[in-house]
């Protein structure tokens, strides 16, 4: 979640938001909506290549936030996060076990996360 203060008063989908309104938007909603994302939480990784980022609506996917507000450390956590991940998958193979809940239930709070946990076994390579 990631909040904003509005600048001036505006009309959004009929609603009447005041000047100085603060305004939640509700990334993890926004990434589960259907209207942006079919099936939601399948994982389709098709649905980040250059052509399907193309075709889709530049807000519907915000996860180091936009603007002049947006994490300042996006491409440094994108690029650890893929070296890590690499190195992990080299590694070990990943597995579902009897405790994984699927479709895993999601807690919203301060950040969004999984409600009562992400179980999965590690097999080395």
């Amino acid at each position: 979640r990631f909040t904003r203060e509005a600048a001036k008063d505006c009309v959004v989908l009929g609603q009447h938001i005041p000047a100085g309104a603060v305004i939640e938007t509700a990334v993890g909603h926004l990434h589960h909506n259907p209207e942006f994302w079919p099936e939601p939480e399948k994982f389709i990784p098709e649905r980040f290549t250059e052509e399907a980022k193309k075709e889709r609506h530049p807000f519907a996917y915000l996860p180091f936030g936009t603007g002049p507000r947006g994490c300042i450390g996006m491409k440094m956590g994108l690029l650890e996060t893929k070296m890590t991940l690499l190195r992990i998958l080299q590694k070990f193979q990943f597995k579902t076990c009897p405790e994984t809940e699927i479709p895993l239930q999601l807690k919203s709070k301060a950040t969004l996360g999984p409600k009562n946990g992400v179980y999965i076994m590690l097999e080395s390579r």
